[in-house]
């Protein structure tokens, strides 16, 4: 990555390395500058849900060893209640988010592209960002039906501990997975309308944003079924 611009060879697809236009009132040496403290911000902020999760984690792991009294035995054991999850879908859902999360790179290794579109390229972009936008959608709905799907099992939240950890743990990722399925449609909406260098900005830290929610989906997704 040159240190006059924020676009690589190899995101440029090998070719010659794109400049893009300063935003207005900040000269061409200044716009990394600023992308870098917009990304600071980003990696700040992902920081801080990491470790959101982390207390979750550790708060699964200290609950699962507490001692349980079991009236039928009359003794204490630190076995969980038994949660069948619905992992077919679980693994459905991650590939959704997977997909989503390539298509936003490949906006992101396009942005040149969708900074100085042409007809063919600009229409290009659109249809990889259409589709990171309906796949992200698409699981989002998908964690619903699992979260419905345990419901018509009888699984609530007051079910137990461990049905309580799954429905925390994966309705906090949704929310924060939403943040960026919003910031996604918002660049599809009104991407247009804002300057070149704002766009670019937008859809970089976008793209790096559903790359930190499907790496966390993931490890939560392993966690929850193996922990």
């Amino acid at each position: 990555m040159s240190v006059l611009s924020p676009i690589s060879a190899a995101d440029s697809g090998g070719g010659t390395p794109t400049f893009l236009s300063p935003p207005i009132g900040c000269d061409e040496a200044e716009f990394p500058i600023l992308l870098r403290r917009y990304r600071l911000g980003l990696a700040l902020f992902v920081a801080a849900i990491g470790m959101l999760f982390v207390g979750f984690s550790s708060a699964y792991v200290v609950r699962r060893g507490i001692p349980i009294y079991d009236a039928g035995t009359g003794g204490y054991s630190t076995d969980w209640e038994p949660l069948r999850l619905p992992i077919r879908l679980l693994l459905f859902n991650s590939c959704l988010l997977i997909c989503a999360s390539v298509a936003m790179e490949v906006v992101r290794r396009k942005t040149s592209a969708f900074v100085y579109p042409s007809e063919t390229n600009g229409r290009e972009v659109t249809l990889w960002l259409s589709a990171s936008l309906l796949l992200g959608t698409a699981f989002l709905l998908g964690q619903g039906i699992a979260w419905h799907a345990l419901v018509s099992s009888g699984r609530f939240l007051s079910t137990g501990a461990r049905t309580a950890f799954f429905y925390v743990l994966t309705s906090t990722h949704a929310l924060h997975a939403l943040l960026g399925v919003l910031a996604v449609a918002a660049i599809a909406s009104f991407g247009a309308r804002i300057s070149p260098a704002r766009r670019y900005v937008a859809v970089d830290l976008t793209a790096w944003y559903l790359h930190a929610m499907t790496l966390l989906w993931v490890y939560l997704l392993c966690f929850l079924l193996f922990a």
